[in-house]
């Protein structure tokens, strides 16, 4: 026979066993979803009182310092045709193509990289209408005029350079793309050349040109704010 208070004991220590077994009150019976511990029975009750949102990201800002174009060579600026189109956005020419610049003084080709130009700015060296002409009749070597006239022009081109140097001389055709900060598209190309023709039947005016290139942000930004100047009617 087992003493009382030896008794005693060792109820209380079944009684605390089975405790431990069982685990806190409320909680499942055993089964294929028992929780592993009390640690995960207990995070299984937790009840969270607010849905987590993820913060929303920065709006775009098309006219913020970072200017992010599709094409990664492309220079914020302006584009401003002699019609008095503004063309605002990011400024490229053929990709990986220096400007090229025939420089008559010097006899030699100049190669200018983009990026250290400031500016292009077209120069008129001549500039009318174009008669027609042709043959008064076979086998004559005397023409008449058809009454058609065309405009045609001739270009230099003189760059500014960061340094604020100049650099003038002919461009042999080639193409520069304007490419829009707020929709991605893009406009052109725009010619520099060295001579341009126009139609029979057109004016001179309408031979449209690219009057002057502006590499800066500022002024693409301006632009893109106030939006273009309003162009004056002709009469």
């Amino acid at each position: 026979m087992l003493r009382p208070g030896l008794r005693a004991l060792i109820v209380l220590l079944l009684v605390a066993a089975f405790a431990a077994l069982a685990g806190p009150a409320g909680a499942p019976r055993q089964g294929n979803d028992q929780p592993s511990s009390n640690l995960e029975y207990w995070l299984r009750q937790a009840q969270t009182t607010t849905a987590y949102k993820p913060p929303r990201p920065p709006a775009t800002n098309p006219l913020g310092p970072a200017d992010r174009f599709r094409r990664r060579d492309a220079l914020p600026g302006v584009v401003v045709l002699s019609d008095g189109t503004v063309v605002p956005g990011g400024v490229y020419t053929t990709r990986g193509k220096n400007w090229e610049v025939w420089v008559e003084p010097q006899k030699r080709w100049r190669h200018i990289p983009p990026i250290v130009v400031l500016g292009i700015e077209a120069v008129v060296v001549e500039e009318g209408m174009e008669k027609e002409w042709r043959w008064k009749e076979m086998g004559s070597d005397e023409k008449v005029f058809t009454g058609r006239e065309k405009p045609v022009r001739r270009l230099r081109w003189k760059f500014h350079l960061i340094d604020d140097s100049y650099i003038t001389g002919t461009v042999k055709g080639q193409p520069l793309w304007v490419e829009s900060p707020l929709s991605g598209k893009r406009r052109g190309p725009f010619i520099l050349h060295e001579r341009s023709n126009g139609k029979y039947g057109q004016q001179l005016h309408e031979l449209v040109y690219v009057k002057k290139v502006i590499i800066s942000r500022r002024a693409m930004q301006e632009v893109l704010k106030t939006g273009p100047p309003t162009r004056p009617a002709r009469r």
